[in-house]
């Protein structure tokens, strides 16, 4: 027989941090279990860290188990208990409800709760209510939180390239003098003619690492460990993004997305309904500048222009395509045949 241990640690409640619920406790808990109701058994353990209880499409390894489960090739899955399985009381039902009908027997060993072997619907119902309050509780707190120090002036999350934290608890910053440099060339460019791809290509030839690139570098630098990556050409979003954020001539702007519910999308809030506060840090780029580049982003969006492409042709921005009525751009691959594509 195959049995599935499950342990969940998260570092959204203070509490998953304590002795009586880490990683190495659950699984001790859920091995001397084994050990005394199926000494036969073939044990194998799940576990997911610094994971929240509140969604399960970001536990790997349960989903992981969950494929496992729903297969039949594993027909019993114990927990420590029902926290550990999920904190969200709609979704955690659901989920319980389908892995029973997949014929999963499922054992929470601190909720003394073995399902559906004995048909204690009601008492798991209130277990995941209960399960489910500290998570919003602390939702609430920390948009209150978050909400103060917007309405206050502070920074509350990374800063834009061109500028690096200076102390992470305080939230302080300055300008980061070489990735600057890399900013005000952008604006130069852009206010010289030069369009979105040709920026990205030029600084992906002269080697300039890419604002993930030097962000991965400055924490190695202060030995920190870090598991981002980081690829080494620029790309077309990341030069729009720094040509439009008034981050750069010191204006700080909060609130600028909202989420909708505990782990939900990002939504973008109106300009008019931001937070906004001016001259607030040294900028890297002077307003006259950055208004004139704001002007050229409105008329090259209206007149379709394109800026100067890598390989410009004569007929760049002048073709249409007669099916569908498309902007043609000619092919800008040298190995490619001279040719327009819709």
């Amino acid at each position: 027989m195959k049995i599935a241990g499950y342990a969940r640690i998260s570092v959204d409640l203070q509490e998953d941090n304590q002795e009586n619920t880490s990683i190495e406790n659950q699984k001790r808990i859920i091995e001397d279990y084994v050990a005394t109701y199926f000494p036969d058994a073939e044990l194998h353990i799940y576990e997911d860290r610094d994971r929240s209880g509140y969604t399960f499409a970001q536990r790997e390894n349960y989903q992981i188990m969950r494929r496992e489960l729903m297969s039949g090739s594993i027909k019993i899955l114990i927990i420590k208990d029902f926290s550990r399985f999920s904190r969200r009381n709609g979704l955690g039902l659901y989920e319980l409800e389908t892995l029973r009908d997949a014929g999963v027997r499922i054992i929470s060993i601190g909720d003394g709760i073995d399902y559906p072997t004995r048909d204690e619907w009601m008492l798991i119902q209130v277990k995941f209510l209960v399960n489910e309050m500290p998570v919003t509780e602390t939702s609430k707190k920390a948009r209150q939180i978050i909400a103060n120090r917007q309405k206050n002036g502070k920074w509350i999350c990374a800063v834009p390239y061109g500028y690096r934290i200076t102390n992470t608890k305080e939230m302080t910053y300055e300008i980061d003098p070489p990735a600057a440099e890399v900013v005000r060339e952008i604006f130069r460019l852009y206010t010289n003619g030069w369009g979105y791809k040709k920026i990205a290509n030029y600084l992906t030839e002269q080697g300039i690492p890419t604002p993930r690139a030097n962000e991965i570098a400055q924490k190695e630098a202060e030995g920190l460990h870090t598991k981002l990556k980081a690829k080494n050409d620029w790309s077309i979003v990341t030069i729009s993004s720094t040509l439009q954020n008034d981050f750069y001539i010191g204006t700080l702007r909060q609130k600028k997305y909202t989420r909708k519910g505990i782990n939900g999308k990002d939504m973008r809030v109106d300009t008019e309904e931001q937070i906004v506060f001016e001259n607030v840090h040294d900028p890297i780029v002077d307003t006259r500048t950055f208004l004139y580049a704001q002007e050229q982003l409105k008329q090259r969006s209206k007149s379709n222009y394109r800026g100067e492409k890598k390989y410009a042709t004569d007929y760049s921005g002048v073709l249409f395509c007669g099916d569908c009525g498309s902007p043609m751009f000619s092919m800008s691959r040298p190995d490619l045949a001279p040719a327009y594509t819709c």
